[in-house]
C-alpha cells in the first residue's frame, strides 16, 4: 500500500519538540546555518555587522554589564559549535562572551569551528556599539534584535527610564520556546517541484585584495527624498534602489573593452534576501531567510532604465510570495535531508561543500543588496542613539555588496566590496544624485 503523503510530510516537516527544547545542551543547526558554518573561512568570513553611533563615548564596562545582563534572554546565543563525526550541533554553553576593542577590518572570519568561540563579537569602539554575527547563528533580523536589546540595557545601566520598550527585548523577560523554533524544517513540504535551474551571472573584473580585509563606503540621504523619486516612478524604494544597482552593474560590462565584454556577456543579477517572516509567521531568532534575485541579460541588448525598472518591479511581485518561499524553503531543506548525504563524514563535506557554494550560490548573482528597513528605539532614548547601520557580509565572488537600513529619516546604503576599485559605488551615488537625491558620501576603509 502507498504511504498516505499527507503523513509523510506531517512526519518530516514538524520539529521534534525534545530536539529544539530550550532546555536541550545540544540543538540542530538550521540549514542556512550548516551551508555558512561549513564555507566560513578567511576568504568567505560570512559575517555581517550592525552598529549604533552613540551621543557620547561607550563605557565598555557598562557594555560589558549590559552584555552579561541580556545573555539570559538570548539562550540561544549562548552557543558554540559542538563536533560531530557526520554534522555540527550548537551547544550551550556557561561561558559568557567579553566586549573586544575593534579588529583593524570590520566583518573579518570568525573561526566558529575550532568548537571554542562565540559565533559572533560584541566590539566597543568611541562611540559606537557593534555587533557582528557569523550567519550561521542568525540572519539580520535576529542580529537586529539582539543590537537594540543591548544598547537599550546598556543606557538603562546609565540611568535612562524607559516606559515603552516598543519590540526591544528586556533583560527581565523570559524567552519564548518559539524563538528556538527551526523555522525551515517547520515549513517543509515534501513533493515540491525543484526551483528552476539559472545560469552563470556577471561578475565585476576586478582582482581581489587579500582575505580579511574589506572596503567600505557609506552613503547617507534623506529617505523621504528617495520615497518621492520612486514613488514618481511607480516603485518601491527597495525596487528603485535595485534597479540602479542593476543599470550601475549593465554600464561596468559595456564600458569594458570588446574582447572582454563578450567573454563576460552573461546575466546581472542581485541576490536580494527577504525575512520570511513577514509573509510566513514565525518568532524564531534563528535563521528563516529566503531570496529572490531581479536581474537583466545583456545577451538581449542594452536596457533602459525604465525597462530595468519595470523588470524589477514585476519581478518581486511574481516572486515574494509565500508559495514560492515554501518552495525554495522546501528545495533547500530536502537537500540536507538527502540519505546519501546525511552519511558522509563531516571532513569529507567540506571537501565538496565550498566548490557546490560557488556553483549553486555566488557564481549564479553579481552584487547582494538587503534593505533592512526601519530601525526604531524607545523614544526616551533617541536622543542618546544617534545613527543605526548594517554592513553586509563580504562574498568572494560578487566582490561588492550593499546594505540599506533607515533611522530616523536618514537612509544609510553601506557598500562594502573586497577589491581596490570603487567604481560601483561611484556610479551609483552619482545616479542618485543625477535624480536630484543630495548624497552625503563617506569612506571609512
Amino acid at each position: 500500500m502507498d504511504k498516505n503523503p499527507e503523513k509523510e510530510e506531517q512526519k518530516i516537516s514538524s520539529t521534534n519538540p525534545e530536539e529544539e527544547s530550550p532546555t536541550k545542551e545540544k540543538y540542530r543547526i538550521d540549514i542556512a546555518g550548516t551551508l555558512f558554518s561549513m564555507v566560513s573561512s578567511p576568504k568567505i568570513p560570512c559575517v555581517y555587522r550592525f552598529w549604533a553611533t552613540m551621543k557620547d563615548l561607550v563605557k565598555a564596562n557598562d557594555l560589558q554589564q549590559a552584555l552579561d545582563n541580556i545573555m539570559p534572554r538570548f539562550p540561544y546565543f549562548q552557543v558554540k559549535l559542538s563536533r560531530g563525526f557526520f554534522w555540527y550541533k550548537w551547544k550551550t554553553t556557561t561561558d559568557k562572551p567579553e566586549v573586544i576593542k575593534v579588529p583593524e577590518y570590520p566583518c573579518q572570519h570568525i573561526p566558529i569551528r575550532s568548537t571554542t568561540v562565540f559565533p559572533y563579537r560584541i566590539i566597543a569602539s568611541y562611540n559606537k556599539i557593534i555587533v557582528e554575527f557569523n550567519h550561521s547563528l542568525t540572519d539580520g533580523f535576529g542580529g537586529l534584535t539582539f543590537l537594540k536589546a543591548l544598547i537599550a540595557e546598556y543606557l538603562r545601566i546609565q540611568g535612562h527610564v524607559i516606559h515603552d520598550w516598543g519590540d526591544v527585548f528586556r533583560a527581565d523577560q523570559k524567552p519564548s520556546p518559539e524563538e528556538f523554533e527551526y523555522s525551515y524544517r517547520k515549513n517543509f513540504k515534501i513533493g515540491i517541484p525543484k526551483v528552476g535551474k539559472i545560469y552563470p551571472a556577471f561578475h565585476l573584473p576586478y582582482d581581489r585584495v587579500k582575505p580579511g580585509v574589506s572596503h567600505v563606503i557609506n552613503g547617507k540621504t534623506n529617505v523621504n527624498d528617495v520615497l518621492k523619486v520612486a514613488k514618481e516612478w511607480k516603485v518601491t524604494l527597495t525596487e528603485f534602489l535595485t534597479a540602479i544597482y542593476i543599470d550601475v552593474l549593465q554600464e561596468i560590462l559595456h564600458n569594458l573593452p570588446r574582447r572582454q565584454f563578450r567573454r563576460l556577456k552573461r546575466p546581472i543579477r542581485i541576490m536580494f534576501p527577504i525575512n520570511a517572516r513577514n509573509i510566513i509567521p514565525s518568532k524564531t531568532m534563528r535563521n528563516f531567510t529566503t531570496f529572490i534575485s531581479p536581474g537583466i541579460d545583456p545577451r538581449q541588448g542594452k536596457f533602459t532604465f525604465k525597462e530595468i525598472i519595470e523588470l524589477v518591479h514585476h519581478y518581486k511581485y511574481l516572486h515574494l510570495t509565500e508559495k514560492s518561499m515554501i518552495q525554495q524553503i522546501s528545495n533547500f531543506v530536502a537537500l540536507a535531508a538527502n540519505p546519501g548525504l546525511a552519511v558522509v563524514p563531516y571532513f569529507l563535506k567540506l571537501l565538496f561543500i565550498k566548490p557546490f557554494y560557488r556553483q549553486s550560490a555566488e557564481s549564479l548573482f553579481s552584487a547582494f543588496l538587503t534593505n533592512m528597513g526601519k530601525a526604531s528605539m524607545p523614544v526616551e532614548l533617541s536622543e542618546e542613539i544617534l545613527d543605526i547601520q548594517l554592513l553586509p557580509m563580504t562574498h568572494l565572488y560578487f566582490k561588492s555588496s550593499c546594505a540599506i537600513l533607515t533611522y530616523f529619516d536618514d537612509l544609510n546604503i553601506n557598500f562594502v566590496r573586497n577589491v581596490k576599485e570603487k567604481k560601483v559605488e561611484e556610479l551609483f551615488f552619482n545616479r542618485l544624485e543625477e535624480f536630484g537625491i543630495e548624497v552625503t558620501v563617506s569612506e571609512t576603509l
